[in-house]
């Protein structure tokens, strides 16, 4: 099945512009989340503060990334909050996932997802943290020790770091991953802020990429991403005010399309290709 036929439906079409430009748009994006990569991809979400929809935004991803691929795909929830990553992506999320002996010496697949929740997508979810301090992130020792023993078992693996401080975990994140994106307001100052981490976080980890990714969660519009996509040195990837964002299982045309493009152009900086076209 095309692409297209799950981005926009029949109905709504007539207002996406020409078809056969979107549908093409669409099946290269399709082909960039479905490309083969040459170990296991580990893309990082995080946050300056919270309220941004990051958490919202790395399950919607993961669960791209699930549908489309044909290998597995991992969730990694480490960021504490009432909406988070496992519950967004259709996964049990009634605490920690309980330790493992297999996982931590895994030597196989199955080894590697036991005792790991699971979605609809096919996404496999493992979510960190200590049931004493529900309240916690993950730290970065906690998030090394549980993903690092079965990560390559993974096509790509996705983590939620949630919202973390510049000055003490985001350079943990940086150095975890293979790209970092990193979530902020839509408003002129979230931009900013985010562009300006952004180049700090390159000069921390200069071998992972780093995306800016602006989420109106409040329907203010997406002028300021739009003209910080234009930028030198940035990729500025916005997702548009989705008022559905609470309804499992539905989101409007815009928002699905720019999900989709996201994830096309993460798996694309984690593999080492830069996408030549931000979503606007």
């Amino acid at each position: 099945m095309r692409l297209l036929d799950d981005v926009v439906p029949a109905i709504g079409r007539a207002f996406f512009g020409s078809v056969v430009s979107g549908a093409r748009e669409l099946d290269d994006a399709h082909r960039a989340i479905r490309q083969g990569v040459p170990t296991s991809r580990r893309i990082a979400f995080a946050s300056l503060r919270g309220g941004t929809g990051c958490s919202t935004t790395a399950a919607a991803v993961a669960t791209v990334l699930a549908r489309r691929r044909s290998g597995r795909v991992l969730g990694v929830d480490g960021a504490a909050g009432p909406r988070s990553f496992a519950a967004l992506a259709g996964a049990d999320h009634g605490g920690p996932t309980a330790p493992s002996d297999r996982r931590a010496a895994a030597r196989t697949s199955w080894d590697a997802t036991d005792g790991l929740a699971a979605a609809a997508s096919g996404l496999h979810v493992l979510r960190i943290g200590d049931p004493r301090f529900p309240s916690r992130q993950a730290a970065p020792d906690e998030w090394t020790a549980a993903v690092d023993p079965i990560a390559r078992f993974f096509d790509v693996v996705v983590g939620d770091w949630g919202s973390r401080s510049p000055f003490v975990d985001l350079g943990a994140v940086a150095a975890d991953a293979h790209v970092v994106a990193l979530v902020t307001g839509a408003d002129r100052p979230g931009v900013e802020e985010g562009t300006a981490h952004a180049d700090a976080l390159r000069r921390h980890a200069p071998d992972t990429r780093v995306v800016v990714v602006p989420v109106d969660t409040v329907g203010a519009g997406l002028r300021a991403a739009r003209v910080a996509a234009d930028w030198p040195d940035h990729v500025v990837l916005p997702v548009p005010h989705d008022p559905t964002a609470t309804v499992p299982g539905v989101r409007p045309t815009a928002s699905r399309t720019a999900l989709v493009h996201l994830t096309a152009a993460l798996v694309d900086a984690a593999v080492g290709r830069r996408s030549t076209e931000a979503t606007r």
